[in-house]
């Protein structure tokens, strides 16, 4: 890639929205998204997305295809295309969050595992949602309650200094290796921080 590609990308790129997009399309690799349903996902306005999209495919980073009267787009499969994608952080301000919050967690000896639920979870979250972690404890060492308490204390530190908002719900350990209800949601969630053995 010569420096005057490598300049236009970075300006397209640098524009509002451009990132959550992509950061959209590499979540979900194997969908293709309507303009609206992209613009939904992303959080970005539809008319940015139109614009968006265009000039991403200016950059050979997305194809799009008609399919009736609407526009599906997917990222390219092209491997040399997508590797100046590379440059961008993987990071999610959302996922830093739950696991800047885990890590915040991870000094209660209660605390047994901490996982990434919700849309977030999904990877279907848009600018400004909240963050859903699962806390599950070791019911042996601390009440629900008590745990209740601490996990909102620390979501309040958190939201102060990243502005982002992390919801935890409260799981007891015993009740992970239950056949039914929440536990088995939960089971094949993204686990975040986990207490070594």
């Amino acid at each position: 890639m010569n420096n005057t590609v490598s300049r236009e990308f970075i300006r397209i790129l640098a524009r509002k929205g451009r990132i959550d997009i992509i950061r959209t399309l590499r979540a979900h690799h194997d969908h293709r998204f309507s303009i609206n349903e992209l613009s939904r996902t992303s959080g970005i306005p539809t008319m940015t997305v139109w614009r968006a999209v265009d000039e991403l495919k200016g950059l050979g980073l997305v194809k799009t295809r008609k399919v009736g009267n609407c526009t599906s787009v997917r990222l390219t499969d092209d491997r040399e295309k997508l590797r100046p994608l590379k440059i961008l952080p993987d990071a999610d301000p959302h996922k830093d969050a739950a696991r800047a919050y885990s890590m915040m967690m991870s000094k209660y000896d209660w605390l047994e595992e901490c996982r990434l639920f919700g849309t977030v979870g999904r990877g279907e979250h848009g600018p400004g949602e909240e963050v859903d972690v699962a806390v599950i404890f070791d019911d042996a060492k601390i009440t629900e309650q008590q745990a209740k308490e601490a996990s909102s204390s620390l979501s309040d530190e958190v939201r102060e200094k990243l502005n982002i908002m992390v919801v935890p719900l409260c799981v007891a350990k015993k009740d992970m290796s239950r056949k039914g209800g929440l536990a088995v949601e939960l089971r094949d969630k993204e686990t975040i921080w986990k207490r070594r053995q």
